[in-house]
Parts: C-alpha cells; structure tokens; sequence
C-alpha cells in the first residue's frame, strides 16, 4: 500500500471542517491533536515520524467524526482500525496567571510550569511551586 500524500490529506481533512494540530519539537516526537483550543481536543497522540501522521488522523476522526465527509471517504480497514483502537484524551497541561496583568498563560505541553514569559503583557514570571502539606 502507498504511503498517502500528507498535504493531500490534510487539505481533505480541511475541507471536511475538522479541527487538527501538529506540533513537533526536535526529538520530543510529534503531538497529534484532533480538535481545537476553543472547542477543545478529543484526543491527542505523540508519533515519532511523519509516516504515522496520516493513519493516526484517519483513524481518530474516523472514530470521532464517523458521519463526516472525510471519514466516509476512507477504506474499511481504516474504519476498521479506528472502531478497535483506544485513544488517549488530551493533556490538560498546565497554567498559570500572570501576576503583572492578570492574563492566563496555559501551556498543554508541559505539566508543570516553572517560568513563563506573559503572552499578553510579555513580561517574565517566576512560578513558585505549590507549598506540600
């Protein structure tokens, strides 16, 4: 079977309207998310290459979007693999409120924050672990 065409792909997910995200950072493999911040993630993958990108997507929207355009245009056996697959639910992460603005600064990358510059008002912030009774 012939690897498919990322961009391809992609661009029939698009036009599907589903909401994905790929996020990679050298050597931490590459996070897969179905869904979005504002709706919120049903689920969420890391994969170590490209190649897994595409199966990944078509068995989660598959799972999850089973009606959608771009599910109905998949091959059984991608069908097949989503209906038995478990998938993982997203990480919350972890967030904080900056002190000088007042703006929540979340990250669902990492668990824990230590230090963060503010997306909002861009200044530095130290976070100061929680006390342990």
């Amino acid at each position: 079977m012939a690897e498919p065409d990322l961009a391809a792909e992609l661009q029939l997910i698009y036009d599907s309207e589903i909401n994905v995200s790929i996020h990679w950072m050298w050597d931490g493999g590459i996070t897969l998310r179905l869904g979005d911040e504002i709706g919120g993630y049903l689920a969420q993958e890391v994969v170590n290459s490209i190649a897994e990108v595409v199966p990944w997507f078509q068995e989660a929207i598959a799972h999850f979007y089973p009606t959608s355009t771009y599910a109905k245009s998949l091959d059984e056996e991608a069908k097949q693999r989503a209906k038995q697959r478990i998938f993982l639910p997203p990480s919350v992460g972890a967030s904080a409120i900056c002190p000088h603005c007042g703006a929540t600064n979340a990250t669902p990358v990492m668990d824990e924050l230590i230090a963060f510059v503010c997306r909002r008002c861009g200044q530095g912030v130290k976070v100061e672990p929680p006390k342990v009774q």
